[in-house]
Order: structure tokens, then C-alpha cells, then sequence
């Protein structure tokens, strides 16, 4: 991401993405306890749930302060498959609130970022916007893909495009998003089908591949830290 854009290795080739673990949890000691696993596992940064916390979104920052600078903060709506039981206008604060947390990265709904224009605007310009659609039912034609990826990257730092693969031409279509500019976009399929693209979007130039802690995947297909971290090495001893 940042400083993923323009990295190369000692070959001369462009260094690998971030592995990121998707951290749940309910209370931000339980989320800083996990935090700590995935490093000591061989994560590069982690994705903090805040969606799934039951505590207020100050506590909650005060609790993982410690790696705001290795950090994604995601408070997913339910309706794109999060769990935050308050209102939109609490939810919405309680991004703005981790906002403050300083060099951060948000994870921002594309829709929320339509709905709320201003809102989304008034983020402090610290953080950097990952604005992210997702699809659960299955993977749209290319076209839509394409429209959707130009939407998400008009507004954000990193667009980040989320189907569910129900076959390899779907895997085929959401890898050709790649085609142009490989490092401002996150896109991938979910479910056992799609795990493949998880790995793949890294090779292609995916700024961030998401991983989770062993036997707790945030989402189907999603593979542990451990394996996608041994991956990365390999391939970047090659």
C-alpha cells in the first residue's frame, strides 16, 4: 500500500504485498492478544473486526494503539456481511473515532462512501481509504467488475472488489481486473472455489492478501497466516 507501491526487491522485481490477518474479537484485549499471534506467525499487518467488538469504538482504540501503524480498521455493515449492532450513525462513529488512531487504514464500504459524501470527506487525510464492494450471491460479468473497481478507486487510495466464486471462469474474470494497476487494487473471490485468487491477487500485484489465524477464517476460502505467510517467502526467495 504506501510503501508497497513503488518497493523492489534486491532482483529488481516488485517486492510482494502485505500479508494481513483478519483479527475478531469482542473486547480489544481480546483483539490485542490475537494481534500478537499473528505477528509471532508472520503477518505483516492485521485487519481489526471492529464490527464484531462489544465495546465502545474509544476503548476499543485505546486497546489496539499499539499497531495503528500496521493497522486496517474495518467496521463492516450487515449488510456487506458485518455484524455492528447500532445504528449507521453510531457506526459511522465509531470510524471516525479509530480514524484518529493517525496512520491507519480504513476499510470503507463503497456504498457508505456514496451514501455519506460528506461524512466521508471529513476523514482525517492521515488515514488511507480502502473503499470495498462486495458480492455474496456470485461474480458479476467483467464489465460490471471493471465499473465497480473505477467507482471504488475514484474514491479511495485502494479499491477492494469481493465476489464468490462459483467456478473457475469466475476466478479468471475477477484476476483480469489486474490488468491496470495491480497495486491499487484488492480483488479476490470468496469460498472454497476462490481460495486460489486469494494467493494468486498477491503474485499479480494485490497490495494486501488477507489471511487469518488458524481454524478462525473471517470468510470462506480465506487461508491461515501461516500458510500465506510460508507462501510469500518462497516466493520472494525465488
Amino acid at each position: 500500500m504506501r510503501d508497497e507501491r513503488t518497493a523492489r526487491s534486491r532482483s529488481g522485481r516488485a517486492k510482494l504485498g502485505r500479508v494481513c490477518t483478519t483479527i475478531m474479537g469482542k473486547t480489544s484485549e481480546e483483539m490485542a492478544r490475537k494481534a500478537a499471534l499473528a505477528v509471532r506467525l508472520g503477518t505483516d499487518i492485521v485487519e481489526f473486526r471492529v464490527d464484531y467488538a462489544q465495546e465502545p469504538a474509544a476503548r476499543l482504540a485505546e486497546g489496539i494503539a499499539a499497531y495503528s501503524d500496521r493497522a486496517i480498521i474495518t467496521v463492516r455493515k450487515k449488510e456487506e456481511g458485518g455484524r455492528f449492532g447500532g445504528s449507521e450513525e453510531e457506526r459511522l462513529a465509531a470510524i471516525s473515532e479509530l480514524a484518529g488512531l493517525g496512520e491507519v487504514y480504513l476499510d470503507i464500504e463503497l456504498s457508505t462512501a456514496r451514501e455519506n459524501p460528506k461524512w466521508f470527506s471529513s476523514l482525517p487525510g492521515t488515514v488511507q481509504k480502502i473503499v470495498s464492494w462486495h458480492d455474496f450471491g456470485g461474480t458479476p460479468v467483467l464489465s460490471v467488475l471493471e465499473k465497480t473497481r473505477a467507482a471504488a478507486a475514484k474514491l479511495g487510495d485502494v479499491a477492494k472488489v469481493v465476489t464468490t466464486s462459483r467456478s473457475e471462469q469466475d476466478n479468471l474474470r475477477v484476476l483480469k481486473l489486474y490488468g491496470r494497476q495491480p497495486r491499487r487494487l484488492v480483488a479476490f473471490c470468496m469460498g472454497e472455489l476462490g481460495t486460489a485468487t486469494r494467493i494468486e491477487s498477491l503474485r499479480l500485484g494485490s497490495p494486501v492478501v488477507y489471511a487469518s489465524l488458524p481454524d478462525e477464517p473471517a470468510a470462506p476460502g480465506q487461508l491461515s497466516v501461516w500458510t500465506v505467510a510460508g507462501m510469500k517467502h518462497l516466493w520472494e526467495a525465488e
